[in-house]
């Protein structure tokens, strides 16, 4: 027997024999559309699973679950009668507190999206679908299963960070790697910018993230916990972030950036697509500049999709791997056309065989044989597309600590726009653009003149240039924090009489 909804209605009752007939006329819809979730699980190759114990559904403006100690009530009609059907327990909104950023999230309905549970082992699929049919309910999907890009651990006694600096010591090609040192002397990295983490956690306390880590969110568990009981979000932290020149184990792309870690899937490392939809949101919420994202996914519901969307939009950049061991197909989030796809190269820049591949591919980074941090203050060596990407977040985090104004749009197109070119010439399903060119990305939002680094080109900076060419250690002490290779204006590597006529140049143009 139906429980009876008596609290919060906030729409006009169905009449009881009105109900009957509406649901008749529309039942031959209910087979096409448990037919387009069936195949959305059958697509790419059976790839995609889904939660059998919840869906994802946005409701109109006007309704919202009423919250009794009884049944889930919404609208006293068609909805509760499918809520009671399928003895739903729960519905709780996405985003508990509400989205910080209203205007993009009602754009998005990320404001009125709400996951209802169900018994574990339900059949969602018809669940959903029979959902979709209700007045009120604007959408209805299944919530997507999947979780970090399983990485492949290898000997743990490597410890040369080819990725940054590659001179073929491993017997790699040399130079197939991103430039970073030289790219350290421009900026090491602004403790201003912040990496957000979705990932498994992050150990706070490792050596070589000290001071460093901000406190986070859980989307999993729905607390303050971040720890990292499985390893991977530490790993993937210490590409990005980890302290740099401090004597101690390893240096990250940006040595100064803060980290927001926001875990949202298992110790094990699955999760569903509206906790990592909710990790997103929170960390738009709460101060990122750059959201790094690890993960893979299959079935990319319009929740993660808008997700995705909202942080983009608020001016956060995300970042996602292409994910591992499935070939031409790109996981979800990295396929949306809001998030940066990363690939995976090895030592040879070549591409890592168990990266994934296709269409919406962005940018590829070192991914093969990669070493970094691991959870109980220890390190790894692991391999994946988990690797690659944090090597694209500390970049853009590197970016940020330049011009701090970018727009992801910018990001996007500083990143993508000095590749170094892999595979055919142009952009490849393997590749995306390139291999990510630190050094040559860091140089495209330098200001080409600015020797005293107060963000323009002007007569100001004749005097810090001829110091900068003559005198280093004065060139020092009194631009403290401006590095002299922004005297480079020729951009050979050196500061040097070979500058002055394009310095010239360049003020006389500025």
């Amino acid at each position: 027997m139906l429980g009876i909804c008596v609290l919060g209605i906030q729409e006009t009752a169905v009449k009881p024999n009105k109900l009957p007939g509406r649901i008749t006329r529309l039942a031959w819809i209910a087979p096409l559309l448990i037919a387009a979730f069936a195949a959305r699980a059958l697509a790419d190759g059976q790839r995609a699973e889904f939660a059998r114990d919840r869906v994802i559904v946005r409701l109109a403006p006007h309704l919202r679950p009423a919250a009794t100690d009884g049944p889930v009530c919404v609208d006293r009609g068609p909805i509760d009668a499918s809520l009671a059907k399928w003895k739903a327990r729960r519905a709780a909104p996405l985003i508990r507190d509400g989205c910080r950023n209203a205007r993009p999230a009602a754009g998005r309905r990320l404001d009125r999206t709400f996951v209802i549970e169900v018994p574990a082992g339900s059949d969602t699929a018809a669940f959903a679908a029979e959902l979709a049919l209700a007045p009120g309910v604007e959408q209805a999907e299944l919530d997507g299963l999947g979780g970090i890009a399983s990485t492949i651990p290898n000997d743990p006694n490597f410890a040369v960070q080819w990725g940054l600096d590659n001179t073929g010591q491993l017997g790699g090609v040399p130079d197939a790697d991103l430039d970073v040192p030289e790219t350290w002397d421009y900026t090491t990295g602004a403790a201003t910018v912040t990496i957000a983490i979705v990932d498994t956690g992050v150990q706070a306390d490792h050596p070589d993230l000290a001071g460093k880590v901000l406190p986070g969110w859980n989307t999993y568990n729905n607390n303050s916990d971040t720890t990292d009981p499985h390893g991977h979000g530490t790993f993937v932290a210490g590409v990005a972030a980890a302290i740099g020149n401090n004597g101690v184990g390893v240096a990250g792309m940006n040595w100064n950036a803060r980290i927001l870690p926001v875990r949202c899937v298992s110790p094990a490392g699955s999760g569903t697509e509206s906790q990592c939809a909710a990790a997103i949101v929170w960390a738009t919420d709460n101060g990122a500049d750059v959201i790094s994202m690890s993960l893979q996914y299959y079935s990319g519901t319009a929740l993660l999709r808008d997700a995705v969307a909202y942080a983009y939009d608020s001016g956060v950049l995300p970042i996602a791997a292409a994910g591992n061991g499935q070939g031409p197909i790109v996981a979800f989030p990295a396929r949306f056309p809001k998030c940066m796809a990363v690939s995976a190269t090895n030592r040879n820049d070549a591409l890592w065989p168990g990266s994934n591949y296709g269409p919406e591919m962005d940018v590829s980074a070192p991914g093969q044989e990669v070493y970094s941090l691991w959870k109980n203050s220890g390190y790894q060596l692991l391999s994946g597309t988990s690797m690659a990407t944090p090597h694209v977040s500390g970049l853009a985090s590197l970016l940020l600590s330049i011009d701090p104004s970018l727009l992801p749009v910018e990001l996007e197109s500083a990143l993508i726009s000095t590749v170094t070119d892999l595979g055919p010439e142009g952009f490849d399903d393997e590749f995306g653009w390139g291999r990510v060119n630190a050094l040559a990305a860091v140089r495209s939002v330098t200001p080409l003149g600015d020797s005293n680094c107060d963000g323009q080109v002007n007569v100001l900076d004749i005097n810090a240039f001829v110091l900068a060419l003559s005198d280093p250690a004065a060139y020092a002490a009194l631009y403290p924090g401006c590095a002299r290779i922004r005297a480079d204006i020729n951009g050979d590597g050196a500061v040097d009489v070979l500058d002055i006529n394009e310095f010239v140049a360049v003020i006389a143009g500025a």
